[in-house]
């Protein structure tokens, strides 16, 4: 009996079924969508927000002018990233410049937000200029600085909006030769990640630890990027979370007009099998069993169509942490959809209780 249902909705309303099956596949594209670009979604915010560089400093206490670069190894020895930088004067023939000593190792995950023309490393006698500077002076790359510790060629012109614009970055062992031997003027830090003590940020944790194992040393968040991130991202859930509700009440209205509309469709076969006794309970589970098996296929197909999507967005938003095959995904997005199928049936099949044999088998 229930195949022989089936068999004549597909044969006899097509159309009704495949409007049905659209609204259901709908539903089961947008979880795929939504949940595979929720799943892990403080790792690749994580991943976007390293290239806006620091979110902890470490600077030189009340009773010294430098840090020791021991702090650089403190800090990745707790998987912070962490790059030291030394600045000096240094002389462009009568003008004084601000020479930044940079370990270019180090420091290209924290300075990935810098714009650059040319190359981003300076080697032996090399520079980078930042915009300003190269501006001032009218040297472009392939020129050299008449720098008075030594010509320097510019490798890079570099224009971030901030004080580098104003500054020539050497290699850092070059500007440690000014007499600053195992020193920087600070250590930038990027620490990322959960934290492993309850209601404390990995931040925190970070800063608290180097706190102690540089003492006289100065520690500090730069709360603006530390806020902003946390902020954002939970902005950010918050607005896939209202999303999804939205798009699954939506979903469940369109998909239960349609199934309330292939009830009157098909109240003359409702009525017959009223009148040879079937109750209406029954009857309900015919089309809730009949919706169910749309809702399976349509889980199917909207499982691959929002793997689709969410890896094109993945990779416009995300860049390299793009979103992946996640085969976890699979089971809420089936519990998803089936559950828009139950509710939409049970609401269309209140009809059935209403329908009259005595008037359908009177043509009435």
């Amino acid at each position: 009996m229930f195949w022989r249902f089936v068999l004549s909705a597909v044969k006899f309303r097509r159309r009704r079924l495949l409007l049905a099956f659209s609204g259901l596949a709908v539903a089961a594209t947008l979880a795929t969508t939504l949940l595979s670009v929720y799943s892990d979604i403080d790792r690749k915010m994580r991943h976007e927000f390293r290239g806006y560089g620091a979110n902890l400093i470490i600077a030189h206490g009340p009773h010294s002018q430098t840090v020791p670069l021991t702090a650089v190894d403190e800090a990745e020895r707790l998987g912070a990233v962490a790059a030291p930088f030394l600045y000096v004067v240094g002389r462009v023939g009568e003008e004084r410049v601000v020479v930044a000593g940079v370990d270019f190792r180090r420091a290209a995950p924290l300075t990935s937000y810098w714009h650059v023309d040319g190359a981003r490393v300076a080697g032996r006698g090399e520079c980078l200029a930042g915009s300003a500077l190269a501006t001032h002076f009218r040297v472009s790359i392939g020129q050299r600085v008449p720098l008075e510790s030594g010509p320097c060629l510019v490798r890079g012109i570099v224009s971030t909006g901030g004080p580098e614009d104003n500054r020539l970055m050497v290699p850092f062992e070059r500007a440690a030769a000014a007499g600053f031997q195992n020193a920087a003027s600070m250590v930038e830090v990027r620490a990322d990640g959960p934290g492993k003590t309850t209601g404390q940020s990995r931040v925190e944790e970070v800063r608290a630890a180097l706190a102690l194992a540089v003492p006289g040393a100065d520690v500090r968040v730069l709360y603006a990027v530390a806020e902003t991130e946390a902020n954002v991202v939970l902005k950010l859930k918050s607005a896939v979370f209202f999303l999804a509700l939205i798009i699954f009440s939506i979903t469940t209205l369109c998909v239960t007009g349609n199934f309330s509309a292939l009830v009157i469709e098909r109240s003359k076969e409702i009525g017959l099998l009223k009148a040879i006794g079937a109750a209406e309970s029954k009857i309900a589970s015919l089309f809730l069993s009949e919706s169910l098996v749309l809702a399976l296929a349509s889980t199917l197909t909207g499982y691959v169509l929002g793997l689709a999507i969410a890896y094109g967005i993945g990779r416009k938003i995300f860049s390299e942490a793009a979103v992946g095959v996640d085969f976890g995904v699979f089971m809420p997005v089936m519990a998803v959809t089936l559950l828009v199928a139950v509710i939409a049936t049970l609401l269309a099949a209140s009809r059935i209780w209403r329908i009259e044999p005595a008037m359908i088998l009177r043509g009435e």
